[in-house]
């Protein structure tokens, strides 16, 4: 396909209705009429190669579009290139304009880089561009002979836009909310007074049917048509101060009638404004119910001292959420009854808040790296080449005991309350729960990794579970599968059938009847939510089993102590439940934390001699310190599972002498924890569905080598 050549200026000013923002082109459907170009003395072509198309440039080819922009803010610009036959000066170029005839060189692909197959990701930030409505993105072969060639693919644009017009301030009176208001509104302003006395009572808001506005910029199953689903659930919630520390009682989702809502309120601060009158904004959020999404945003009332109703205002405008994103505004009733908390429970719940700010992290932004090491690519962490701006919840790099940390924006401005920010797990819990669960049981019970599944779960008692032990669970290698090929099996509207069901029976028996056997156990893997929560299962029996409690429960017993000792948040002594009175943990998604708690236990795991209270020799193979258990190549060469970690060969992305595998742990959506060899710990949650991290490994290496490079 070859794109028509017109005067740039003039096709800025017509094309740009025709573009979409934010833009994501993998040239799959072809280029629509928003692109332009010219082959000049080469050619444009779009080209397939084993069924994935790109644009292909040679010698002096360009193609350019236009992306509208939503807001004021930093554009950020990407794409991935493959070369071949770029000698001297030849590149591949990725330029940016905000006026179509001044362009900023943000990426090239030069000679070295030219295997013809091999993409490379480049890119980067257009800052606060003066336009404001549109920014032009150009893909440029700079060569001289027909064989210089390019091929562009996965081209993104983001704009990490902030709505300037927002207000900045609660607005007073009792009517509607017009509008969302900036983060900046819910912050402890300059001028605030500390509290001459202290907060203690019951916080309740009754349920909202209708709330004042909202807006929906992402649905992929179409939950916006379901019926309540912009309505909120009753909340009741005893809190307390503790100087300008606002204190919920209640930490982690709070189950109650509402069908698709749970509240999640986390600690935040009061304070006596300018005009006398006291400020409390506590940071909140909603979970999906039988769920992992987070929404999350802030709450302003003003604690009345009588209890007589007053009205609350609520924000909602970040989410880890990769199919269902949305803003949510709206002024509510909110009734504070003073006194109803006893004395001594609000002070014991003081004494366990000010215990868990000790423990916590010294906590820096990721600029501060630079003070640390001196050079520093600070682009690596966070790397909008690798995670997309738009997707990121929050990032940061653990090195010794200071968390350098990025993110925590939001489509209202950066949150204030970003330490408290109520992250889902999902698949990290499969690390956190499963995983560590079995090592603590073996470490109690030497043998129970080899307990068989028939033994502790009935609805897994066919012929074809024969032989499964609680570790092929663990390393999802079973030999029970449909298909297989990478995550069909995952992908297969059958788990969301399993992932639906609320009560355990009908949850197990699903689990248990979705596959037949089709290999020997422990020689394929095949990646299954389904086999984590069958060992969940197993877990709980048997730990009831070798205690005699019938109420016993493996998480509570094994899981929460551990989460004691290393200091993480209340948050982590919740886990997603059976809805019944099973009350069955998930095992393989559904923890709410923190990111202190995340980087606290990946420091925990990743110290140089092991924790003790967890098998050592289950957590050695799993860290990849055992090169003759590196587990079952999971999705390719270069990956690996072993005992619920996965491991990532960096050695040949690093330029490595040998092979150098980095443990990690893996969510849903685009969540990322890697266990540096170096003892540094690297995470983000994002919810784009992107998984790399090459940069941030590469630039841990720089800091503090671990890699003995090829010479």
């Amino acid at each position: 396909m070859r794109l028509a050549s017109l005067g740039l200026l003039v096709w800025l000013m017509s094309g740009a209705a025709h573009a979409q923002s934010p833009l994501s082109e993998d040239f799959e459907a072809g280029l629509d009429e928003a692109w332009r170009g010219a082959a000049g003395r080469g050619d444009l072509l779009l080209t397939e190669y084993d069924g994935n198309h790109s644009l292909r440039l040679r010698r002096d080819a360009w193609a350019a579009r236009v992306v509208p922009l939503d807001g004021r803010g930093d554009v950020h610009v990407s794409v991935s290139f493959a070369a071949l036959d770029l000698e001297s000066d030849d590149a591949c170029l990725l330029e940016i304009s905000s006026d179509g005839e001044l362009w900023q060189e943000v990426g090239r692909v030069v000679d070295g880089q030219d295997d013809g197959l091999t993409l490379h990701r480049v890119g980067g930030v257009l800052v606060d561009p003066p336009s404001g409505d549109w920014v032009a993105v150009r893909l440029r072969v700079l060569g001289n002979t027909l064989n210089d060639t390019c091929w562009a693919d996965n081209l993104r644009v983001e704009a990490a836009a902030v709505d300037l017009s927002l207000d900045d301030r609660i607005p007073p009176g009792n009517g509607p909310l017009g509008n969302a208001l900036s983060s900046r509104a819910f912050m402890r302003p300059d001028n605030a007074g500390p509290l001459d006395s202290t907060i203690a009572g019951r916080l309740s808001l009754p349920p909202v049917a209708t709330v004042d506005g909202f807006r929906v910029h992402h649905d992929e199953f179409d939950y916006g048509a379901e019926p309540g689903m912009f309505t909120l659930p009753r909340l009741d919630m005893d809190i307390v101060s503790d100087g300008s520390a606002l204190i919920p009682r209640v930490r982690g989702p709070q189950a109650g009638e509402h069908p698709h809502w749970e509240w999640i309120v986390e600690p935040g601060q009061a304070w006596r404004a300018a005009d006398g009158r006291v400020r409390a904004v506590l940071p909140i959020a909603l979970q999906e119910r039988n769920a992992n999404c987070v929404h999350t945003g802030w709450l302003s009332f003003e604690p009345s001292e009588t209890g007589a109703e007053a009205t609350a205002i609520l924000v909602m405008g970040a989410e880890t959420c990769a199919y269902f994103q949305f803003d949510l505004w709206t002024r509510l009733p909110v009734l504070f009854e003073p006194g109803s908390i006893v004395a001594a429970d609000a002070d014991l719940l003081r004494i366990r808040y000010r215990d868990e700010i000790d423990n916590r992290l010294r906590r820096r932004p990721i600029a501060d790296l630079v003070e640390r090491y001196g050079d520093v690519d600070i682009e690596a962490f966070g790397s909008p080449l690798e995670v997309s701006p738009e997707a990121m919840t929050v990032y940061g790099l653990l090195a010794s005991d200071d968390l350098y940390t990025g993110g925590c924006e939001t489509r209202f401005g950066p949150d204030p309350y970003c330490a408290t920010l109520p992250l889902p797990s999902y698949s990290l819990a499969k690390s956190m729960v499963a995983s560590l669960g079995l090592m603590r049981l073996e470490q109690a019970h030497p043998g129970a990794r080899n307990a068989y599944i028939t033994d502790h779960v009935p609805a897994c008692s066919g012929r074809r579970w024969q032989g499964v032990t609680f570790e092929h669970a663990l390393d999802m290698a079973t030999g029970l599968y449909t298909s297989s090929e990478y995550n069909r099996d995952e992908d297969d509207p059958t788990l969301w059938a399993f992932m639906s069901q609320t009560t355990h029976a009908a949850r197990i028996d699903s689990a248990c009847s979705l596959h037949a056997r089709r290999s020997n156990p422990g020689s394929e893997w095949v990646y299954h939510t389904t086999d984590t929560y069958i060992l969940g299962t197993a877990l709980q029996a048997f730990w009831r089993d070798h205690t005699g409690r019938a109420d016993a429960d493996f998480y509570d017993d094994l899981l929460v102590p551990l989460w004691r000792e290393i200091g993480l948040s209340p948050l982590a002594d919740h886990t997603r439940r059976s809805y019944d009175g099973a009350r069955q943990p998930v095992s393989g998604w559904g923890l709410t934390l923190h990111l202190d708690d995340i980087m606290r236990l990946a420091a925990y795991l990743n110290g140089p001699d092991g924790p003790e209270g967890l098998d050592p020799t289950m957590l050695t193979a799993a860290l990849q310190r055992n090169p003759a258990d590196r587990g079952l190549p999971a999705g390719g060469d270069a990956q690996r599972y072993q005992n619920g970690f996965w491991a990532w060969n960096a050695g040949p992305a690093l330029g490595c002498q040998g092979d150098l595998w980095i443990p990690a742990m893996s969510g849903y959506g685009g969540i990322t924890v890697a266990l540096i060899p170096n003892g540094q710990v690297y995470a983000y949650v994002s919810d784009g569905r992107q998984f790399s991290w090459r940069r941030a490994a590469a630039e841990s290496n720089a800091l503090e080598p671990f890699c003995e490079v090829r010479q």
